[in-house]
């Protein structure tokens, strides 16, 4: 993708996040990739996951971390976005 498409895509990002309900205050990053799995090569990585649901149905992934720690993704992909949230497993979810 074209960088100028990135950037319109980019800019398009505050109206969906308006139509969901998610509020922008919420969005910790903004990342291009171009080699993305998703068909998506924006990630925007939220704080909550509330907002993640707000988006609509989302794959879940368990992961490792740092010294054994775990963490759950939770993913929803939405008009070519990728939008994630992380948790680390056995915090509760507000």
């Amino acid at each position: 993708m074209k960088l100028a498409n990135v950037v319109s895509r980019i800019t398009e990002l505050p109206k969906i996040l308006e139509q969901h309900g998610v509020a922008s205050e919420d969005v910790i990053r903004v990342e291009y990739s171009s080699g993305s799995a998703d068909n998506a090569d924006i990630l925007v990585q939220l704080f909550s996951f509330e907002s993640i649901k707000k988006l609509g149905a989302y794959d879940i992934e368990n992961k490792k971390g740092y010294e054994d720690e775990r963490w759950r993704q939770y993913k929803v992909v939405k008009c070519g976005i990728s939008f994630i949230c992380w948790q680390r497993e056995g915090e509760a979810i507000a």
